[in-house]
């Protein structure tokens, strides 16, 4: 009774409440143009004439934001690729339920590349260039 007067019984339901979390995206992605394999420790992406790296310390907001920076490596194939210089590359995008929208940025070359459209357990894209 005393907290009531105090305005804490009102208080008390709003801070039982749990805070927004963010979408989990550990796991792995995929679509008709890109696949991606992603942890806490970093990520692998594979695009039909392309793969990437994630770097450790990616983000995603409650709001499913998702950022993150890493390596871009034009050709396919295993990554990091002999013989090929990586392009820096900044990951940007978001998460709505299954629904993963990635876009990927090579940094040097001020290149876009996609949106790509995943969905969580969806297929693998195997190496296809033209």
């Amino acid at each position: 009774m005393r907290l009531c007067m105090y305005g804490l019984c009102l208080l008390l339901p709003v801070l039982a409440c749990s805070s927004p979390t963010a979408p989990d995206v550990d796991g792995g992605w995929g679509g008709t143009e890109a696949s991606l394999t992603i942890t806490a420790a970093g990520g692998m992406i594979q695009y039909q004439c392309g793969a990437g790296t994630i770097d450790p310390g990616w983000t995603v907001s409650v709001d499913g934001e998702f950022s993150g920076t890493g390596q871009h490596y034009v050709g396919g194939g295993p990554v990091p690729a002999e013989g090929r210089p990586p392009h820096p590359a900044r990951y940007a995008g978001r998460v709505d339920g299954s629904v993963f929208t990635l876009t990927v940025t090579l940094t040097d070359l001020d290149q876009a590349l996609g949106p790509y459209q995943l969905v969580r357990g969806g297929p693998v894209v195997t190496e296809i260039c033209f």
